[in-house]
């Protein structure tokens, strides 16, 4: 579930940044993350407010599992990369990339939010939004996982 949260956030910050679309590659993922985000509910799910936390975990989950099983397995590589890329660049020009590293990162933001948009297909990102501030704010109790610590 922290996958599709995070890759949920990524979209709306990508979404959110309209000096993001600097090449056409980038305005066409604008414009289809604006889409995304500006896709009407299915009104014969029930509403939000009147969900329990169970069934709130449970659309959560279901679209969480979607959309891992639509998220490309070469995400984590590609944000690796340009992880590395913004690291690398630190180090050797005091911060500001080359132009060449600068388009670069841009191609690989570009590749790393059209494969979010892909995972997130037919999932409704306003109501798994809705839902997620509601199940906080109903302090809904978040199931534990297996245990890490030994």
């Amino acid at each position: 579930m922290s996958r599709m949260l995070t890759a949920l956030a990524m979209c709306a910050c990508l979404a959110a940044t309209p000096a993001f679309a600097q090449n056409e590659q980038q305005e066409l993922l604008q414009q289809r993350l604006e889409a995304i985000q500006n896709a009407p509910s299915d009104p014969s799910l029930p509403a939000v407010s009147t969900l329990t936390c169970e069934q709130m975990l449970a659309e959560m989950t279901g679209a969480g599992q979607r959309m891992n099983g639509q998220m490309d397995p070469s995400m984590a590589a590609n944000a690796q990369a340009l992880n590395d890329q913004m690291q690398s660049g630190r180090r050797t020009s005091a911060g500001r990339p080359t132009a060449a590293e600068a388009a670069g990162n841009r191609e690989r933001m570009a590749t790393m939010g059209n494969q979010v948009a892909d995972s997130m297909n037919g999932i409704d990102v306003n109501r798994m939004m809705a839902i997620g501030d509601r199940f906080q704010s109903e302090n809904c109790p978040t199931p534990s996982g297996p245990s890490t610590q030994r």
